[in-house]
């Protein structure tokens, strides 16, 4: 008989809702082993453990499958990207809800039952956080989530930050979740659709938060669960810090530009086209072109793809849409201090904190 993990046992005699977790592999053998180890001791029931593979070359699809065999593993032919692999995920997936986890992961046994419980109780959450902390230090955050700003850039709140704070440590709405972990209402993504496939990876969760903000739903930060985050293993050493600047900063023009209104889009391209002129000199003064070029790059491939980016547009004003930009940034609009944008900027010399500069 296949063995099960603790929290898939007693499937059809549970009353919870069914929870579908989808870890994304791609050459991330150690981390995902690590992550399916801790997804044993979970408590929760009934949830159902997919894996999809995006074609790794490091053993990773034969060690799941013989370690783990009470998992689903799908393999993929190729490299899909987060948003591309997670959305195969979520296709196959059965569950009312799914948990979309990074591999580089680790869980507290009890995390699923506070999100579960929050989303039973509100049915206009279509998206909810859990408290990342870091693996290597659990008392500092990683993640409580992003708000949106005047520059727009993301505020993320708690980024690096003491989590015993008390403002940490309460329920609240957010711009955005991080894709880490994350916890979307099936119904929801039926209404809004899946993550955007043309981004591939970087800015992909802020932009199908936003849509659920636009159709009516919210974005929730729930402290009492627990995940911790080794952040962005396997991506930080495959992908060069050209490619990871290049598409976070394309991805997020392309996501304004489909999801603002017009005299909102206009409000924020002219902040944020200075700063990304800022920074192409700023990189050249430092003898560092490329990525200057990434920048410049990331801009004329929205301009070479207008006419696609305008038919999302379409779609999304026209179909999704039933809330006004002020309606919403007045939940989610948050500007920080002056000094926050010197430490996010700083970062940007060391690539893996790549997700400041979203």
């Amino acid at each position: 008989m296949m063995s099960l993990p603790h929290g898939s046992r007693n499937f059809f005699r549970m009353k919870n809702p069914l929870v579908s977790i989808i870890i994304l592999n791609w050459n991330g053998k150690k981390n995902v082993i690590r992550c399916l180890r801790s997804l044993q001791k979970i408590t929760y029931t009934p949830v159902e453990m997919i894996v999809v593979d995006n074609n790794s070359s490091d053993g990773s699809q034969e060690l799941v499958k013989k370690k783990f065999p009470w998992v689903r593993l799908i393999k993929n032919k190729k490299n899909y990207g987060y948003s591309g692999g997670n959305n195969i995920g979520i296709r196959a997936s059965c569950g009312k809800y799914v948990f979309i986890l990074n591999n580089d992961t680790e869980v507290e046994k009890n995390f699923l039952q506070p999100l579960v419980k929050r989303c039973e109780s509100d049915l206009t959450i279509g998206c909810i956080q859990p408290k990342l902390l870091y693996a290597t230090n659990h008392n500092l955050l990683n993640a409580v989530g992003s708000f949106f700003t005047s520059t727009g850039f993301l505020y993320h709140y708690g980024y690096r930050k003491p989590s015993s704070r008390a403002q940490y440590n309460r329920p609240m709405q957010m711009y955005s979740a991080k894709g880490a972990a994350m916890l979307l209402r099936k119904s929801a993504l039926e209404k809004v659709g899946l993550f955007d496939e043309d981004f591939f990876i970087y800015f992909e969760e802020t932009d199908l938060c936003h849509r659920l903000w636009l159709a009516g739903y919210t974005v929730m930060y729930e402290p009492t669960s627990i995940i911790y985050h080794w952040e962005a293993i396997d991506t930080h050493k495959q992908m060069q810090e050209f490619t990871i600047t290049y598409l976070s900063f394309r991805n997020r023009i392309s996501s304004f530009l489909m999801n603002l209104e017009w005299v909102n889009a206009v409000k924020i391209f002219s902040v944020l086209g200075v700063i990304y002129l800022c920074l192409m000199v700023y990189y050249l003064i430092k003898f560092r072109p490329r990525i200057s070029w990434a920048i410049l790059l990331s801009i004329a491939w929205n301009i070479q793809h207008i006419k696609m980016i305008l038919k999302k547009r379409n779609h999304v004003q026209n179909y999704i849409r039933i809330r006004s930009d002020d309606d919403i940034f007045s939940h989610i609009k948050r500007n920080p201090p002056l000094i926050y944008y010197y430490y996010l900027f700083t970062t940007l010399k060391n690539f893996r904190y790549e997700k400041a500069i979203q």
